[in-house]
């Protein structure tokens, strides 16, 4: 719960997100990589995420890369302040599956917002066929800990530092959106 009302939280979230990145420890950046409007009116974002975290030395060969990044793809529907999300890890994107949704509600009279965060995670069968079997502990630590630690905690960063935008409106003023990349 933030202490900014509902419509301008959900506005620096959906507008601002990429300078929000800067006030987030654990991200180097988000980067909007898509802006456009669906048939149905629901603003489809497509953002890449990238952690400061690194992939620990020993796992760089086995999963192909060092870096840590996601690419989330968001429909954000204005009318009911929802907005619904599937994530796309760097680290064995075809074995994994995150998905869920963010919801924005009015609270504290209206002078502050609700967001509940729920997602799903599934990780697809053969995803260590490929790899030895003295890495399967450490990576699916790593695994764990990106989607059940990094990913919620930003979100929760990013709400926060939302409610102390400094681009935030004043109540009853709007958000320009950003230009399309």
């Amino acid at each position: 719960m933030v202490k900014r009302p509902v419509d301008q939280i959900w506005l620096v979230m959906r507008d601002h997100l990429a300078e929000l990145a800067v006030q987030l420890d654990d991200l180097d950046s988000i980067v909007q990589l898509e802006r456009s409007t669906g048939s149905d009116g629901r603003l489809l974002l497509v953002n890449r995420w990238q952690a400061r975290q690194t992939i620990p030395a020993m796992l760089r060969g086995a999963l192909g890369g060092e870096l840590i990044s996601w690419v989330d793809r968001a429909q954000w529907d204005d009318a009911a302040h929802v907005c619904e999300w599937a994530i796309t890890p760097s680290v064995l994107p075809e074995h994994i599956e995150c998905r869920g949704s963010t919801r924005y509600e009015p609270a504290m009279a209206g002078r502050g917002t609700r967001v509940t965060f729920d997602g799903s995670f599934t990780l697809k069968p053969g995803f260590l066929n490929r790899l030895p079997a003295a890495f399967e502990p450490a990576i699916l630590s790593l695994v764990e800990n990106i989607v059940s630690t990094l990913i919620p905690r930003n979100l929760s960063k990013a709400i926060n530092a939302a409610a102390e935008f400094s681009g935030a409106p004043a109540p009853g003023q709007t958000l320009a959106p950003p230009a399309s990349p």
